[in-house]
């Protein structure tokens, strides 16, 4: 069987637009010296038979403008447009402004080289961001009322079709839906549509469950990178200073409060506990997931196995109900890391061509799900996610030793039959854990990815309890939503819950699969807002994170805790063995609230197993 290690995975200043070829730059920037990378190496070959419009303005309703650079075909005419809207300044990598030299916007945003195939490409730094004036407020009302006005703009200019497609990666993608999104509320307001389709690389679907909290705990992993990433790039003086320096000098200072406030009044406040800490309208507004619904026109998603929206990228896909020409793409790859080609390499221009211009290149009859499993050698091609006819097996936890993991705190079994009498594991609930694991190479977008740590959560689990199975005995494909239902005794009053799926090789290395996080006092369920199977069986729970679901921990007493463990697909072969890992810490990952974070320490946690109190993980074999 083949192996796909992390090195394979090629490494990219682009960030995945799934496994596509045509791939922007993404938080390696910042991450390998923030903006000082973004400023030296973005500026690329110049492009040939466009008009370059730098820095056009676009006035919105509230006195502020937005900025945009334009690239035409140099034909005259009506296009098409290909709007990107980025928060990662436009003109990073060409910071005197002068985008016709640059063929593409780097960090920031799409390839203005789609115009030479007759396509109006338009890049826009958001409200607060890049070159464009007021306070960004990631994603706010305003925000979201802005898109309504660009497209609006849009349809109104000379060179305009009116149709256009909203892309990007990242930040990007999340823009390219909440667009998408605005157009539909635009259509009810009695104007014709503008947005025709949608490309959106690597999304959230959830501010707060895919890239704020994981499972109720702060992301200490990303948000940190993220937010340094949109505060250094749009704090950068504005590309026309020299040549408009009072209105620089007061959009810069917009920038400099609003990147402050935002992560002052949210970030800060969620650390403490405060309101910000706990799901709700602001998360809601902010989640392309929640109004996906609307949008009827094709959109596809792209997304990874280890990226950072692992969670929420096929989410979305199902969430898409309206739109009957959805694609999702899913491959092994980390948020900034390539995944495997597509079969169709032009798949992206063609999938523009022929939903704005007609073109008919047979690109509508792409199939509907497109998954590149884990240690596979080639694309799957499906109708649905979750996969039809998956069979849901569930393994039980056994205290019997599995004899394949000496150093963890207990070394128990998986089985295929609950255990007779019930017994218990316990281990203590730590404030850290080591930071060598998968988990900090996802987490902190594929950046902390190395050869040892990304493959190998050995060290990890030498402060957890495992419970592992024997060899496999043919090789076992898992594809789809995976739970981890735990009964435990906490001792405290709150805990921190890390479920860790791994293939153990013969050697005895654990390479981590997916994993799922819920801090014990969020282990609310609300059932109608969960995903169950065609047989009714609970395959992705949902936790509400509210202040109101919030339910201290009796100490000492039996409580069940539903863990979601973020989907995959991965191909595990035979020889080898499967491991679920229960932690209670993730360093560089998540950190509990500071109140969340005193009730734990000194803490235990007993897992239980058996009689009255079965634990066991529910795993998707395909068919």
């Amino acid at each position: 069987m083949h192996r796909q290690p992390v090195s394979a995975v090629r490494p990219a200043m682009r960030a995945p637009i799934s496994t596509l070829p045509a791939r922007r730059r993404s938080l390696r920037a910042f991450v390998a010296v923030a903006a000082a990378l973004a400023l030296a190496g973005a500026c690329a070959a110049s492009a040939s038979a466009t008009v370059a419009l730098c820095d056009v303005p676009i006035p919105m309703s509230d006195g502020i403008v937005l900025r945009a650079n334009i690239y035409l075909p140099s034909t005259t005419g009506h296009f098409p447009t290909v709007l990107t809207v980025t928060g990662y300044n436009k003109n990073a990598g060409s910071p005197t402004g002068e985008c016709a030299n640059s063929a593409s916007q780097g960090i920031a945003g799409d390839e203005p080289a789609l115009a030479e195939k007759g396509f109006a490409v338009m890049v826009v730094d958001d409200r607060g961001t890049g070159d464009s004036g007021g306070k960004w407020d990631s994603w706010g009302a305003r925000t979201q009322q802005d898109y309504k006005e660009v497209l609006d703009w849009i349809q109104a200019e000379p060179w305009s079709n009116r149709s256009v497609a909203t892309t990007g990666g990242s930040y990007m993608g999340i823009t390219s839906l909440l667009i998408a999104e605005a157009d539909a509320a635009r259509v009810k307001e009695g104007k014709p549509r503008a947005v025709k389709a949608v490309w959106a690389d690597i999304p959230m679907a959830d501010a707060y469950r895919d890239v704020t909290f994981q499972g109720g705990s702060v992301d200490t992993g990303f948000i940190p990178l993220w937010l340094g990433l949109v505060n250094v790039l749009s704090d950068l003086p504005p590309a026309d200073a020299s040549a408009n320096p009072q209105e620089a000098a007061t959009i810069y200072i917009e920038h400099l409060l609003g990147g402050a406030e935002f992560s002052g009044e949210h970030i800060v406040g969620a650390s403490l506990g405060e309101e910000a800490a706990y799901d709700g309208p602001f998360y809601r507004l902010r989640s392309p997931v929640v109004r996906a619904g609307e949008i009827t026109v094709p959109v596809v998603i792209t997304g990874g196995w280890w990226d950072l929206f692992q969670r929420g990228e096929p989410l979305l896909w199902e969430s898409l109900k309206n739109s009957k020409d959805r694609v999702l793409f899913m491959s092994p790859h980390y948020h900034i890391t390539q995944g495997p080609a597509y079969e169709r390499p032009n798949i992206k221009e063609e999938w523009f061509s022929h939903w704005l211009k007609g073109t008919a290149n047979g690109v509508q009859t792409t199939p509907k799900v497109n998954l590149y499993p884990i240690n596979g050698t080639h694309w799957e091609h499906l109708t649905r996610f979750p996969v039809p006819n998956t069979k849901y097996q569930r393994l039980y936890l056994s205290g019997e030793s599995s004899g394949s993991a000496p150093l963890s705190v207990h070394d128990g079994s998986m089985v295929k039959t609950p255990p007779a009498s019930e017994a218990g594991d316990t281990a203590p609930l730590l404030p850290a854990s080591s930071p060598c694991s998968r988990e900090t190479a996802q987490w902190t977008a594929g950046a902390a990815a190395d050869s040892v740590c990304a493959t190998s959560n050995n060290t990890y689990e030498a402060s957890s309890l495992t419970y592992t199975t024997p060899p496999l005995g043919a090789e076992t494909k898992l594809t789809g939503l995976i739970t981890a239902n735990l009964w435990a005794k906490l001792s405290t009053t709150d805990g921190t819950l890390v479920a860790v799926l791994s293939e153990v090789e013969p050697n005895g290395n654990s390479n981590q699969i997916t994993a799922g996080f819920l801090q014990a006092s969020q282990r609310a369920l609300d059932p109608a807002l969960g995903t169950y199977s065609p047989h009714h069986v609970l395959i992705r729970p949902w936790h509400p994170f509210t202040k109101e679901s919030q339910q201290a921990v009796t100490p000492e007493e039996a409580t069940e805790y539903n863990i979601e463990i973020y989907p995959t697909g991965v191909i595990v072969p035979a020889g080898d063995r499967l491991r679920l890992t229960i932690g209670t810490a993730n360093t560089f990952t998540g950190t509990p609230t500071l109140p969340t974070l005193g009730q734990e320490l000194g803490g235990t946690i007993t897992v239980l197993h058996g009689a009255a109190h079965d634990s066991y993980v529910q795993l998707p074999i395909a068919p």
